[in-house]
């Protein structure tokens, strides 16, 4: 695979990183699952959350990898880089990721509990919409009222009361974490996300909404037809495999940057996780923007929080 980079290519073999980093992400997501629990502070539905959004974080990875395979797109005829660009947006998803599990973690007592209340909060707030349009009518009368009874089920299981998800607070989402008084400084992790919704980062938020600037990077991946004839050999190959490569890269450094927070917050033992957290930086810090990050934000937590190489 090859990163464009400025003024060059990075060359950078994904066998150094693609294998390592998934089997990596497994290990501690399911350390998260086994031994989260006796880490936080309760409640203990935090490790859940912090294990779906790793074990979806792990599986955007995966499909990448996936569709983008040599042998797939070389060898199956029903392959098209439309694929490889409608998948683009899932980028900013595990941006999402990384926000809500960094965000619980700055303080999971508290934060654990608004992540999940607001949830429910939300669903119940939909309900009340659906009621309150299509009410009366027997099937969905009979829908709203299944979805209700769940609900109140699982709100009950998770030690939780009706009238502390109707006073909850709304979980932010990453634009309105962002969003700030003011005069009002950002944080250092406000700043470290930033940079993850400026620049390059942000076009995968025009992706994932269709808006007009999402079009322009994607639009000749979803209709290489209209391309010129002329064009069309070095838009199937150079073009493509660039797209592809760079995003690749893109994924797997956020997934990266997911799971060192993780491990900084635990700091769990066993399996080599330093090592290999290490192992897998080391191999993709050749490209600029995951150097940028590293130097931003992940030398410096590493050190700090005792994530050694050996």
């Amino acid at each position: 695979m090859t990163l464009d980079n400025q003024p060059g290519k990075i060359n950078i073999d994904a066998r150094t990183f693609q294998k390592q980093l998934g089997t990596l992400g497994n290990t501690i997501a399911l350390k998260v699952e086994r031994e989260g629990p006796k880490k936080l502070p309760k409640p203990n539905f935090v490790s859940v959350d912090i294990y779906v959004m790793l074990r979806q974080s792990l599986a955007i990875y995966d499909l990448f990898f996936f569709i983008n395979a040599d042998k797939r797109r070389k060898e199956d005829v029903d392959w098209k880089v439309a694929y490889s660009a409608a998948i683009l947006p899932l980028i900013r998803c595990m941006i999402d990721c990384l926000y809500n599990i960094t965000a619980i973690l700055n303080n999971p007592g508290p934060r654990g509990y608004q992540f999940r209340e607001s949830g429910y909060k939300k669903i119940l707030e939909s309900l009340d919409a659906d009621e309150n349009r299509y009410g009366g009518d027997r099937k969905w009368d009979s829908y709203i009222a299944n979805r209700r009874a769940h609900t109140a089920t699982a709100i009950g299981i998770d030690g939780l009361t009706l009238d502390e998800i109707k006073e909850a607070k709304s979980w932010p989402t990453l634009s309105g974490y962002l969003r700030v008084k003011s005069g009002t400084h950002l944080n250092s992790h406000q700043e470290f996300l930033k940079k993850l919704t400026f620049g390059f980062w942000q076009e995968y938020s025009g992706m994932a909404h269709a808006t007009y600037q999402g079009l322009l990077s994607t639009a000749y991946f979803f209709t290489p037809d209209n391309l010129p004839r002329d064009e069309r050999p070095h838009f199937e190959t150079e073009v493509t495999d660039s797209m592809i490569s760079m995003n690749i890269f893109r994924v797997a450094a956020i997934l990266l940057c997911t799971l060192t927070e993780v491990q900084a917050y635990f700091r769990f033992e066993g399996a080599h996780i330093n090592q290999r957290l290490h192992a897998v930086w080391n191999a993709l810090l050749p490209a600029t923007e995951i150097r940028e990050l590293y130097d931003e934000r992940y030398s410096d937590l590493m050190r700090n929080k005792g994530i050694n190489p050996d």
